[in-house]
């Protein structure tokens, strides 16, 4: 009999968060715990960091759950008895949870035989560079394609012991955002013989603003947010360089490509204000990657 216990095994998730595709010691707990189960309804494949577990139903009709693996890139400061022992990573978004939620369902039928043949994806890199695609590219899963698949995130403004959905749609549009300055480097003594990539992101930075607050419909909900700004390497050198890096989230279809059109809008004007040619790589209906060169 299985002696599974998920608080247990979240925790020891909790102490070894890894970033995406080195998932190596999740992978390994996840694989032990799994071989500890009973293995009569079970089959287990390995695709790099991540894990698929078939579990043999009754009847053919595949239902999927899906758990990330993957931590972010964050030093853990809550002094937790059970804390990262990873510095510079930490389970910050629930990953842990939802390996270990899965892991419960996963042993319940382990021992009792589901009616439906079940499918669960431990996913690595949800958080980057992006472990769903290639599994999907690869076609990782050609043999165990299943007819419904379903997944969860914690929420800690809910009651413990309570499950939240709706009807429509429940999460954002996501797509990251990353713009490279270039320009002409100089002394700060002299600043008319260099081009500025500091005051360049930050007029960007600046204008960017402006996109929810008067692009977008205010009952069709956006968010473009800047999470980095870098440039520079002295405090007396003016920069050639600078970079900054955000993520677009939004509601609608039509939202994110209202988004990825103000921003190249305001990259043109970049080009005109700081004499700057703008060469832009996109990746759907979104800017994946801005490059200035000025």
């Amino acid at each position: 009999m299985n002696t599974l216990d998920p608080l247990t095994l979240r925790r020891n998730l909790h102490q070894i968060p890894e970033l995406g595709f080195q998932e190596v010691k999740t992978q390994q707990l996840l694989l032990e715990t799994i071989a500890a189960m009973n293995q009569m309804y079970l089959q287990v494949k390995t695709w790099k960091t991540g894990i698929f577990v078939r579990v043999e139903g009754k009847s053919s009709y595949t239902i999927a759950y899906r758990a990330d693996m993957d931590g972010l890139p964050l030093n853990e400061e809550t002094d937790l008895p059970f804390q990262s022992s990873h510095p510079g990573a930490m389970h910050a978004c629930g990953h842990d949870m939802h390996m270990a939620i899965a892991m419960g369902i996963l042993s319940h039928f382990s021992e009792e035989q589901p009616d439906c043949t079940l499918l669960f994806i431990f996913q690595p890199a949800e958080e980057g560079p992006g472990g769903a695609k290639p599994i999907l590219e690869e076609n990782v899963l050609a043999d165990w394609i299943p007819d419904e698949i379903y997944a969860l995130h914690i929420d800690p403004k809910l009651p413990i012991g309570s499950i939240s959905t709706k009807p429509g749609l429940l999460f954002a549009n996501t797509s990251e955002l990353f713009i490279d300055f270039k320009g002409q480097g100089g002394h700060a003594a002299y600043p008319h013989t260099a081009n500025d990539m500091v005051v360049a992101a930050a007029h960007f930075v600046t204008q960017i603003q402006t996109i929810i607050s008067r692009n977008i419909d205010p009952l069709d909900s956006a968010v473009v947010t800047i999470g980095v700004i870098a440039g520079g390497t002295k405090q007396n050198v003016i920069a050639e360089n600078a970079r900054v890096e955000g993520t677009i989230r939004t509601l609608s279809i039509d939202s994110m490509k209202k988004v990825k059109e103000r921003i190249e809008a305001l990259i043109q004007g970049l080009e005109i204000g700081f004499q700057c040619e703008a060469r832009l790589i996109m990746a759907q209906i979104i800017v994946k990657f801005i490059t200035i060169q000025c």
